[in-house]
């Protein structure tokens, strides 16, 4: 278990779920940008990442571009909310970037804004994290506030 702190919240991720993404991290200049959702339950001020979807062939992806199909990434989100008795929920957004320690383009600050803003979210946050080749970059967005941080691995 990673546990990172930003703001008021502790974001704990199992080591299944970071080794999943780092299967995706972009190594050479033959590898596409990935990505899927982030899910997970939030008790308090603790939010467990303990499960994410991977890249579907729905998606579209190129060196520096990554879009998730939205039904595909729907249908996991309701699969995992009722077989978990609806604890199991959509936390955010996961991609890479073929940087060391990532950063967000402005394309990846407007898609994490507009997932807030127009859809129906179970908490009042929403994370981004984006998994570079030597680290990665996680955010929380709230109603007021976006709390950011990148983390060097190893």
């Amino acid at each position: 278990m990673k546990v990172i702190r930003i703001g008021n919240y502790e974001i704990h991720f199992t080591k299944d779920v970071l080794l999943l993404i780092s299967k995706f991290k972009q190594i050479n200049h033959k590898h596409h940008e990935a990505g899927g959702i982030l899910l997970g339950q939030v008790k308090e001020n603790n939010i467990y990442i303990t499960r994410v979807s991977f890249p579907s062939i729905h998606d579209k992806s190129s060196r520096y571009f990554f879009w998730r199909n939205k039904n595909n990434a729907q249908a996991i989100i309701d699969y995992e909310f009722y077989n978990s008795n609806k604890r199991t929920i959509y936390l955010g957004e996961w991609h890479t970037h073929p940087e060391e320690l990532p950063t967000p383009s402005n394309t990846d600050r407007k898609m994490i804004k507009d997932q807030f803003s127009k859809n129906k979210l179970n908490e009042a946050f929403l994370l981004q994290y984006i998994q570079g080749t030597k680290g990665f970059y996680l955010a929380i967005l709230e109603p007021n506030s976006l709390k950011e941080i990148q983390v060097e691995e190893g």
